[in-house]
């Protein structure tokens, strides 16, 4: 009896990516059509965009050209050289680290770092696929003793500009924050042409964004022709920044309404700042609202978050002072009362 045929796989593998030029124009793509599918009217549309996605090898493709462009560009010796020069690593207390959509194991390969890696489609068992939306504000939760711990610093490289939408980075960025320690370190990096040719931001109105939501520029790495790297302290919430960044985004916008030139895919990166920045600071959610409707909303839905915090606050001491028979003056009531006046 002859050898029989090796047979070949029913779905093909994704042919590996080794060109730094390949790699750019995968990712260029993916962005693009992640982006088509989020505004996809119909069926056919949609299934249009897939069909694009699987030609270019779809996300394990996507996840292979970022490895090759990080590991030409790597932002864990940037992370590694700024936590040594700052004295913070120490072999005898490993610093715990957050790395946001990680896609090699460079961080967790560091013995003086306790990292946790996560990405929304993880590509190595050492990676928790996780999305980051969804992890709980505070750091992460120790299950021995039920308190959450805040992480010493925070790593978003190139991630930032991969969220689709302008609010959702707000709120990526309100989460960053969420996760540190007072003091604690975020390190980010974005393409420079987001901030170069983009209509609404630039790097000074960036860092205002950083500031508002309590992360607080204090370097900006090392040279880079395609990358801009931003080092920031977690500090409190800074709601004059946040004003000077919505005043500044509505000049640029209006200014892009008289006529402007897509010079990058960078052109369309854009934050909608407002709302809760964290740490219980609070601000409009655009410059140009003069409605009064919706000022009246958003004073509603501060009230309500200020019910939430004095409930938690306030539930054991109420409970405490109940069990030994003594009055305890609810928060979360006198404020509900306040606000039916």
């Amino acid at each position: 009896m002859g050898k029989s045929a090796k047979k070949s796989p029913i779905v093909p593998p994704t042919p590996k990516i080794t060109s730094r030029k390949h790699a750019r124009k995968v990712t260029s793509a993916y962005h693009k059509i992640t982006a088509q599918m989020k505004v996809a009217g119909s069926a056919s549309e949609l299934a249009a965009c897939a069909s694009e996605l699987a030609e270019i090898g779809g996300v394990m493709a996507y996840q292979q050209a970022s490895a090759l462009n990080t590991a030409l560009n790597k932002t864990s010796a940037w992370v590694v050289q700024v936590l040594r020069q700052r004295k913070l690593l120490k072999r005898d207390a490993r610093l715990r680290v957050l790395e946001v959509g990680a896609i090699n194991t460079q961080l967790l390969d560091e013995p003086e770092l306790a990292t946790r890696a996560i990405d929304l489609h993880a590509i190595n068992s050492r990676i928790e696929q996780c999305d980051f939306f969804s992890l709980p504000y505070g750091g992460e939760l120790d299950a021995a003793t039920g308190t959450s711990i805040p992480y010493d610093a925070v790593v978003c490289s190139m991630v930032l500009n991969c969220v689709p939408e302008p609010r959702r980075r707000f709120e990526m960025l309100v989460g960053l924050r969420a996760q540190l320690r007072t003091g604690g370190v975020c390190f980010i990096t974005v393409p420079r042409s987001c901030l170069q040719h983009s209509f609404t931001l630039t790097h000074e109105s960036f860092c205002d964004c950083l500031l508002a939501v309590g992360l607080l520029p204090v370097a900006f790495g090392k040279a880079s022709a395609k990358i801009a790297f931003y080092e920031c302290d977690a500090a409190s919430p800074d709601a004059e920044a946040a004003l000077r960044f919505q005043q500044a985004r509505h000049a640029r916008r209006r200014a892009t309404r008289e006529g402007g030139r897509v010079k990058s895919r960078g052109a369309h990166f854009d934050i909608d700042l407002g709302g809760y920045l964290g740490l219980g600071v609070r601000v409009g959610r655009s410059h140009e609202s003069t409605d009064q409707t919706r000022l009246a909303k958003e004073q509603g839905l501060l009230t309500a978050h200020l019910l939430a915090e004095f409930k938690r606050e306030d539930g054991a001491a109420v409970a405490a002072a109940a069990a030994a028979g003594r009055a305890n003056t609810d928060l979360a009531a006198t404020v509900a009362g306040e606000g039916s006046k």
